[in-house]
């Protein structure tokens, strides 16, 4: 039997962290959960540890968010030995396909690739997540194995042979990114990365603009483009510059300060709606 142990960090969403735990547990009890709550104030460890007292539940500093949390709860969960580690969003509600496409697309690959699981919308009628062809394009769901070029962290698994070769998430990300760059080191190693065959999961579309505010001063719009939900030019230069070269991670590097610089008009006018 398979042992897995299962990476999720959470912050004041209490209802919908209890929502992911409870289709989880029905699906599949045998598992180890490891779950980082990270400083919530809204009870969300109470409710955890009152109607899930099996859960590794880890004290956050409050200051963690997505990527080191996972990084926190991966660190705990390697101290045993698993057979898989899978990654799974507190705002994901899996399906009851979800463990057996994943095992079996994991048997497809011998075990020794990442399967990043297709996310829809809750109607069913758009894809959300999973990854992107070296097109730049959202993978959809055909029925196949799907090669990713850059990974969304949604539901992922990862099998022990490929976490003996990678280890833990990149600890350089704050928030986002470290799902991308564990999928492109993955890839730089000779370790595929593919989409599930099917949508395994259903959850919400985060349309946040990371690279600029609008409507604001220049001093909040870069306080902003500095904070962990942000796109902090720093984090943003070391990715660019590991994976496309010193002269992007320059150019881009100032960009991000071009573009939040400018007037919200002159954004408009050059770039329409692509930074809004």
């Amino acid at each position: 039997m398979n042992r897995i142990a299962v990476l999720l960090t959470c912050f004041n969403r209490k209802q919908k962290t209890i929502n992911c735990l409870t289709h989880l547990f029905k699906l599949k009890s045998d598992l180890d959960v490891y779950l980082v709550d990270d400083g919530s104030t809204d009870g969300t460890s109470k409710a955890v540890l009152n109607e899930f007292p099996q859960v590794n539940l880890i004290n956050g500093s409050g200051n963690l968010f997505w990527n080191k949390g996972m990084n926190l709860a991966w660190e705990h969960a390697s101290k045993k030995d698993y057979d898989f580690y899978l990654w799974l969003n507190d705002d994901i509600i899996i399906y009851e396909n979800c463990f057996d496409e994943l095992f079996s697309c994991t048997e497809l690959t011998e075990n020794k690739a990442i399967i990043s699981g297709i996310i829809e919308t809750s109607d069913k009628k758009n894809i959300l997540y999973g990854g992107y062809d070296s097109n730049k394009n959202l993978i959809k769901p055909n029925g196949q194995l799907n090669s990713v070029r850059n990974m969304n962290g949604n539901v992922v698994i990862v099998p022990k042979e490929v976490y003996k070769v990678l280890g833990n998430l990149d600890i350089h990300y704050h928030h986002d990114l470290g799902d991308v760059d564990y999928g492109l080191r993955a890839q730089n190693n000779g370790i595929g990365v593919f989409t599930t065959r099917v949508a395994i999961a259903s959850g919400e579309k985060n349309d946040i603009c990371r690279v600029r505010q609008n409507n604001t001063t220049i001093s909040k719009r870069f306080k902003k483009l500095y904070s962990p939900l942000g796109a902090n030019p720093k984090i943003i230069f070391y990715y660019r510059n590991k994976y496309f070269g010193f002269i992007n991670a320059v150019c881009y590097f100032a960009f991000l300060h071009f573009i939040n610089i400018i007037p919200d008009k002159l954004n408009k006018l050059i770039f329409g709606n692509r930074y809004i």
